[in-house]
């Protein structure tokens, strides 16, 4: 049995146990016909002994880590669901069910290890994760005869598997829906092609943002301010007006041709684009000179966000009435 936390040191290099070795096949995946995503392991398991062993079961965890200095410690994240076993044809099987499988000597089998993620899962692995890569041990129980051999899965000749930021935010995260979360409040004001650019710029600070890109998602949510004054000027001038300070002409969204509601409205608005827009330039003027952090990020994309919300909503308001 294995506690909840193990730690390994970064350089520690994979190695069979009691002659069986463990590795990663292609990379992680995600299986996505279920109520949740699963998170996807081809795994290839290797008889090393010198004759033909018999595997009575299967069952396994699976870990996320976090670096701290020369070591890594994993917590515990989810079960294994074993399915899928190749070269046998059209097996599936779960933690409860024999397997009954006889492999040759020095011969392999795949597998494919799930691990459910639920919203709660993804919403836990992206705060630990802090923007950067994804660190995953998977544990294999196998039951051979009456004996246990506990097996990690290796990767890139180490005991653990390393996931790109890259490829988890582009490839897998996105699979799961758990990105599309972010912005599938924005109204898509598909009828406004001119504000299409700043929608753009608003996704990209997001993307950014996932990748653990913190300063390239607040220059894109500055940006994507940007596109709506030019966008709102290119769609209808009156939507936009000038005003001077510190002896700079500023364009920006006039504040009144939006607040149905009246002067309070209009204020409150204009307090909070007038803020962010300020913040922003100050964050984003010179690469490097801030350390813009991860809750610095998603202040800016959040805030960013609600004001695209707030004035795409206004407009489509304005064109139904």
């Amino acid at each position: 049995m294995y506690g909840l936390k193990i730690r390994i040191p970064k350089t520690a290099s994979a190695s069979p146990v009691d002659n069986w070795f463990a590795e990663l096949v292609g990379d992680p995946d995600i299986a996505s016909d279920a109520l949740y995503p699963f998170l996807s392991f081809r795994v290839r398991i290797t008889n090393r002994h010198n004759q033909q062993r018999g595997i009575n079961n299967i069952s396994g965890s699976l870990f996320i880590g976090k670096e701290a200095q020369n070591q890594i410690e994993f917590v515990y994240l989810a079960p294994i669901i074993i399915a899928n076993i190749f070269p046998q044809a059209s097996t599936t099987t779960n933690l409860q069910q024999d397997v009954s499988l006889t492999i040759p000597p020095q011969r392999s089998i795949d597998i494919y290890a799930l691990a459910e993620l639920s919203p709660v899962a993804l919403s836990k692995i992206e705060k630990l994760r802090e923007g950067e890569d994804l660190l995953f041990v998977i544990r294999l129980n196998l039951w051979v005869g009456a004996k246990t051999t506990a097996l990690s899965v290796s990767h890139a000749g180490r005991p653990y598997i390393r996931v790109a930021k890259s490829d988890w935010a582009e490839r897998i995260l996105k699979r799961t829906g758990y990105m599309e979360v972010t912005v599938v409040e924005l109204p898509e004001p598909i009828d406004i092609p001119e504000l299409r650019n700043a929608l753009d710029y608003l996704k990209n600070a997001w993307k950014s943002y996932h990748i653990g890109e913190y300063y390239d998602a607040v220059t894109n949510v500055r940006r994507a301010l940007d596109a709506l004054v030019k966008g709102l000027q290119n769609y209808d001038a009156s939507l936009v007006e000038e005003r001077t300070e510190n002896d700079r002409t500023i364009r920006e969204p006039k504040f009144s041709a939006f607040a149905i509601t009246g002067k309070r409205e209009k204020e409150a608005i204009a307090k909070v684009y007038r803020a962010l827009r300020s913040a922003l330039g100050g964050l984003s003027a010179h690469e490097g000179a801030i350390n813009v952090d991860r809750q610095l990020a998603e202040f800016a994309v959040v805030a960013g966000q609600a004001l695209l919300r707030y004035f795409t909503a206004r407009l489509k308001h304005k064109g139904e009435a």
